[in-house]
């Protein structure tokens, strides 16, 4: 079964279930990187905003063998956790004075963009494209966002420069920067009873040094959302430089965060691209990848440079 065939089908067999005077429509939806996802949009009368549904995980799980009632089932669950019973207030974002304080801007690729990037504003560095955005304020869309596009400017009579300028101000603010180590993400990721099985007691001190030599950290945001954008905030490269007294390999490993290897002269610039690009294709959600790149951050020229 093709997947708009699957997309009736679910249309169908959702439009049966729910009240009168709600509409289902299949979208298409086109998401970063040019990837294009499948969704289901219910709406309801006299309601100015409809939740999206994508299809295109449910699809593979049928196409794998999960049955068409299983797949119902989550659909209509995630219907239930998604429709609004109230009207969201939108009239903020018509006045840009409302609108400043919201506006932040995540960092995209450039190549798989382009066609985008003909849209939107958007500020080029090396091969990625600062754009922009702004958060919904609702509580219940904490991590929704909107998407700036050049004819948004010419609605609230603005340039470029004054919206990265706000843009600038705000999302250090509002998204502020997190450093952490690989054994912190981990130790995030599974219970500390799993980590605890490595064994008991101190390392011996060569272990130790090897694995801080080898050392792997995390920087991204407080809200885990865009957060690859934190190596364009003001200092933050160069004082993690400080602190490691070392140049530093930075490793995009998704829009959301990249990788800070310190250089002890151990690592080979061409080894990380060629896992940089295995990961990217084998490891992280298309529409999620930054690029496939290696960058290199100079302790000396506190600058950050294209390797590979």
């Amino acid at each position: 079964m093709e997947i708009m065939e699957f997309c009736q089908k679910v249309k169908r067999s959702l439009a049966a279930d729910i009240e009168e005077g709600i509409k289902v429509s299949i979208k298409e939806i086109t998401k970063n990187n040019g990837v294009i996802l499948h969704s289901i949009t219910v709406s309801k009368r006299g309601m100015n905003i409809s939740p999206n549904i994508y299809l295109d995980g449910l699809y593979d799980a049928y196409e794998s063998g999960e049955t068409f009632r299983s797949v119902m089932n989550e659909v209509r669950k995630i219907y239930e956790e998604s429709k609004m019973e109230s009207n969201i207030d939108m009239s903020f974002f018509m006045d840009y004075d409302k609108m400043k304080e919201k506006v932040v801007y995540k960092v995209i690729g450039y190549e798989r963009n382009k066609e985008l990037l003909r849209q939107i504003p958007h500020i080029l560095f090396l091969d990625m494209a600062l754009v922009f955005y702004c958060h919904v304020p609702q509580i219940e869309f904490e991590c929704a966002t909107i998407l700036i596009y050049n004819s948004h400017l010419k609605i609230w009579g603005i340039s470029k420069e004054r919206l990265y300028w706000d843009a600038q101000r705000n999302t250090q603010d509002l998204l502020p920067p997190r450093i952490i180590s690989m054994e912190e993400v981990m130790k995030e990721i599974f219970s500390k009873d799993i980590i605890a099985v490595s064994g008991e007691g101190e390392e011996p001190e060569n272990e130790r040094k090897t694995e801080e030599s080898g050392r792997m950290y995390v920087l991204g945001n407080s809200k885990k959302l865009f957060g690859a954008t934190a190596m364009f905030y003001q200092g933050v490269l160069e004082e993690f430089s400080k602190k490691m007294q070392k140049s530093f390999y930075v490793l995009p490993s998704s829009v959301h965060e990249v990788i800070l290897i310190p250089d002890d002269g151990m690592q080979n610039g061409e080894e990380l691209w060629k896992m940089v690009c295995e990961i990217n294709a084998t490891q992280v959600e298309p529409e999620e990848v930054l690029t496939d790149s290696v960058y290199y951050f100079s302790r000396k020229c506190k600058k950050i440079k294209k390797l590979f």
